[in-house]
């Protein structure tokens, strides 16, 4: 995604984001006959993206990606870019918003003081509904796990990340010494982050993660792994979506929001 300040320097900033699915909106289209009118033959028409099923489409981010600096009070505009298609504009009713109010994200110690983070990190937009926008689209959504899964320490997650633009070091938090592509892939490439879940609030609002990111990844959806799920229930598929990603908290630990 990106988010363009529509004020006096009309800065651009990057993040990720995604589209949740929600209800069935037009079918998919009866394909036609197969080719050379034999109902019997193998070959069959390639199907274009428009034959897919439509579902609404609710776009999803970090909140603090739709932040602007104080003071500022422009409207922040929200594209969504695709490798493979055109970029559209969606509405954020969050756009310009002021971060307020702090979650526990971690408890205190004798030891160690509580870890807080800003509230209301998952930031949802107006529902698409046309099925003719390619928005809607079966492939592009994400579907959310049901609500009686609980994530836990221990399963394994990833990220799908897609840039346009170039990261530093700085970045990514790494030596000066690391190719920053073998680790993270190209520009214009939609790249899968792996990692697992390490630990879980006591509120079960957020959770910690070791999927390594750089600066650019906040709003990511995180999603389940198709391997070693070995307590998710039958009803929770991989590739459903559990989380968003915000931001990173040390080395180790990255920040993930529940998705409700």
């Amino acid at each position: 995604m990106t988010f363009s300040d529509e004020g006096d320097d009309h800065s651009v900033y990057y993040g990720q984001g995604g589209l949740i699915r929600g209800d069935k909106i037009a079918e998919t289209p009866v394909r036609g006959a197969t080719a050379g009118g034999n109902s019997n033959s193998r070959k069959r028409r390639r199907v274009s993206f428009s034959q897919f099923a439509s579902y609404a489409a609710i776009p999803v981010t970090a909140k603090h990606n739709l932040e602007l600096a104080q003071g500022d009070r422009a409207y922040l505009r929200t594209t969504i870019k695709f490798v493979d298609g055109p970029d559209k504009d969606v509405s954020m009713p969050d756009g310009g918003c002021t971060m307020t109010g702090e979650v526990e994200i971690r408890v205190g110690t004798n030891d160690t003081a509580p870890l807080f983070w800003d509230a209301g990190e998952v930031s949802f937009g107006d529902e698409i509904s046309r099925p003719q926008s390619s928005l809607t689209k079966k492939p592009r959504l994400y579907v959310k796990a049901p609500n009686t899964f609980r994530l836990a320490v221990g399963h394994k997650i990833g990220i799908a990340v897609y840039r346009t633009f170039d990261i530093t070091h700085e970045d990514a938090g790494a030596p000066i010494s690391v190719r920053l592509e073998d680790v993270y892939g190209p520009k214009h490439q939609v790249c899968i982050y792996t990692g697992e879940v390490t630990e879980v609030s006591e509120q079960s609002e957020t959770f910690c993660h070791s999927i390594n990111t750089f600066e650019g990844c906040s709003g990511a959806v995180i999603f389940l792994l198709d391997q070693d799920q070995e307590d998710a229930p039958e009803e929770v598929a991989d590739g459903m979506a559990v989380g968003i990603h915000v931001g990173g908290l040390d080395t180790t630990n990255n920040l993930g929001f529940m998705l409700k």
